[in-house]
């Protein structure tokens, strides 16, 4: 039997999936290990729908198993059709998270992917054991799919097209000791991939103990929690840690990672793997959400790899009780920042706008309550109505008020037998309580806090305001009241944002495909579409960067005044020429090849490394001292690989930047009036 596994990103504007595709390489060791009956099986995985194509024209297979999630439904569905328009005997197989969790949403559903003959639904979305019972079902009926559909499969859904019933299999048991899938990196599925730039996936634990309304982990039966042997883990990385540039970073699919023992085990071996293989040097993943002491170990033993995730979507009582979720309290949180702080590390706050019952106020408290216990970030996501999430269904829709609208799924687009395919997204713009204005008085809000206030790198000059009483918060809100003061070129890019964000939205999903289809060029191009917040606030950071710089230096300065603080104008001068000298911006070639130059009368390096303690007028030279700063090697190496990887453009930008720090995209200082000796 031959078998054909994909899990297809778009890969036209940037990667829109920029990791190794783990489910399917697990489904595949899995199969491996345990489907039999004597005949030979052949397995392939896809990642590129530009060598999924190829092969499908070349030698149709048996089975096409498609991994579904919100950024490539419409592409996977593409090939499914594709496959059955070669071959009509292939199977068709859907699976992934993104499925609707009331049986008369998922029959809509199910119905609407016309090319797909069944959906292997699994315990919780894990697909394994549903997908193995569905291969020995093919298998027995000849590789027939109108035999196959003799009767249920357990885990499987399909739509029978003989009697037009909804026919659902019965429950699948989840897989409790996750060793039970062969690891796909010591089977050598990865190995394609450690060239790519791609970053490897790894899943140690599976499941979550929180019941989160919005999102699609939160459902009840998989709040029970399984893992992988640490035996097993320590092999995949060290397999990986052998094999892999140090660069690329490694990605880790736990949604609450640094929660339990085994993660600081886990910890205590990627230390030693960092000092054998200067490799992991950054993790991505989301960390847990309470047992904080052990989190706080975890981001110890990791060495400022791995970044701590405060993911509260809100600060409101009565927000946090309809979307089911418990928090952190702040007074934790402040003591979780203090701790990151003193270990040089950073975490991230992340809300989710429009939930229910939240307003704009409680929404902006929430933002600077985070600030002021020391968040480094601040993620405002768009809550999307996901499949298989509470949310999702109609109760909850009806009960909150949801108004929706839909639109294309940032760089999610792509053109790969001759049609264009393009991804939609619904997501929620007002609430009773939240209306459209407050979402796009927030989203503005939000693109100015991410230009200026993205893990610090702008830290020098907040840090100056703070000296005098002024938090980020309200340099952020002041910002946005002085807009029509802002420079040109910086107030283009808000003017073009907000614009962009009104034109985005449409009613209903077909609305929202036709108009893209009818400007698919513009959206190839980057005129129109893209991840918006993302898009602009990488033109605000780095193609606006002067603009940027004068007018957050003109918004502290007007600050200072209106609250009569006596302070020396030239400190506040010399600290964002120091930026202006030091960060690194569009076209990244030219920058890193240029130098910048500095001269000052204060330390402003000594200030930030002992944390802004004490005045910058503490930290006075003596003498005018100047300075130059170049890229160092490692950083320029750093910076090539992704845009290599990911490309220049603002899409690009977007994803390469959160995968590596801000202060990364510095040059460092040369003590010029002392000899060329580096400034510690």
């Amino acid at each position: 039997m031959l078998v054909y596994l994909a899990d297809l990103g778009h890969n036209l504007l940037t990667l829109s999936s920029d990791v190794y595709p783990l489910g399917i390489a697990n489904l595949a060791t899995y199969l491996e290990a345990h489907l039999n009956g004597g005949e030979r099986h052949e397995i392939r995985i896809f990642r590129e729908p530009q060598d999924l194509k190829a092969a499908l024209d070349a030698q149709a297979p048996d089975v096409l198993g498609l991994s579904n999630y919100a950024w490539n439904e419409e592409l996977a569905l593409h090939f499914a059709r594709y496959a059955k328009g070669r071959n009509p005997a292939t199977l068709t197989v859907m699976g992934g998270p993104n499925y609707p969790l009331v049986d008369a949403m998922r029959e809509s559903f199910l119905r609407s992917l016309t090319g797909v003959d069944v959906y292997t639904h699994g315990p919780t979305y894990e697909g394994e054991r549903a997908f193995l019972e569905l291969m020995r079902r093919f298998a027995e009926a000849g590789k027939s799919v109108d035999g196959l559909r003799e009767g249920p499969v357990p885990g499987n859904h399909w739509i029978d097209p003989r009697s037009d019933e909804f026919v659902m299999g019965g429950e699948v048991e989840r897989i409790r000791d996750l060793d039970e899938i062969p690891s796909p990196y010591l089977a050598g599925w990865m190995d394609p991939f450690l060239e790519t730039g791609y970053f490897p996936m790894m899943q140690i634990a599976r499941g979550c103990p929180f019941t989160c309304a919005f999102c699609n982990s939160g459902v009840v039966d998989n709040n029970r929690v399984f893992a992988h042997s640490v035996e097993n883990v320590k092999a995949d990385l060290l397999y990986l840690a052998e094999r892999i540039r140090p660069e690329i970073n490694l990605c880790l699919a736990d949604d609450n990672f640094g929660m339990y023992a085994r993660d600081e085990e886990i910890a205590d071996y990627v230390g030693w793997l960092q000092d054998r293989y200067n490799w992991p040097r950054y993790i991505r993943t989301t960390t847990g959400k309470n047992k904080t002491d052990r989190i706080l170990r975890v981001l110890r033993k990791s060495r400022g790899a791995l970044p701590m995730t405060a993911a509260v979507q809100s600060m409101n009582p009565e927000v946090l009780k309809n979307i089911k979720r418990d928090n952190i309290k702040l007074e934790t949180y402040r003591e979780v920042q203090r701790e990151l702080e003193s270990m040089g590390m950073q975490s991230y706050g992340e809300l989710i706008l429009c939930l229910p019952g939240e307003t704009r106020a409680t929404f902006m408290q929430a933002v600077a309550r985070l600030l002021g216990a020391g968040a480094k970030r601040i993620s405002a996501h768009q809550l999307m109505l996901l499949h298989g999430a509470e949310l999702s269904n109609p109760e909850a829709r009806e009960k909150f008020g949801f108004e929706t609208r839909f639109r294309v799924v940032a760089r999610n687009i792509g053109d790969y037998t001759g049609e264009p395919i393009i991804e939609v997204e619904e997501m929620v713009v007002a609430t009773p309580d939240f209306s459209f204005e407050d979402y796009l008085e927030t989203r503005i809000f939000h693109l100015l806090l991410t230009i200026y206030h993205y893990e610090g790198n702008y830290e020098e000059v907040f840090a100056y305001a703070r000296q005098y009483g002024i938090e980020p918060f309200d340099v952020v809100v002041r910002m946005q009241e002085l807009l029509d003061q802002a420079p040109a070129s910086f107030r283009e890019v808000l003017d073009d944002f907000v614009a962009e964000s009104r034109e985005e939205l449409f009613g209903d999903r077909e609305s929202c495909l036709a108009w893209s289809r009818a400007h698919y060029a513009e959206l190839v191009d980057g005129t129109l579409g893209g991840n918006l917040l993302s898009k602009y606030s990488m033109l605000g950071r780095f193609y606006a960067t002067p603009a940027s710089l004068d007018f957050l230096e003109a918004v502290v300065g007007r600050l200072l005044a209106e609250r009569g603080e006596e302070h020396d104008p030239e400190q506040l001068r010399t600290v964002v020429d120091y930026l202006r000298a030091v960060a690194l911006h569009a076209p990244f070639g030219e920058t890193m090849a240029g130098r910048g130059e500095w001269a000052s009368d204060w330390d402003v390096e000594s200030w930030s490394q002992e944390g802004y303690t004490r005045p910058l007028a503490a930290y006075a030279f003596g003498e005018r001292r100047a300075f130059t700063a170049a890229v160092q090697p490692r950083v320029r190496s750093l910076i090539e690989t992704k845009v290599e990887t990911f490309g220049e453009h603002p899409a690009g930008l977007g994803k390469f930047t959160r995968t590596m720090f801000a202060r990364d995209l510095r040059r460092s200082l040369t003590d010029a009036s002392r000899s060329g000796t580096p400034h510690a």
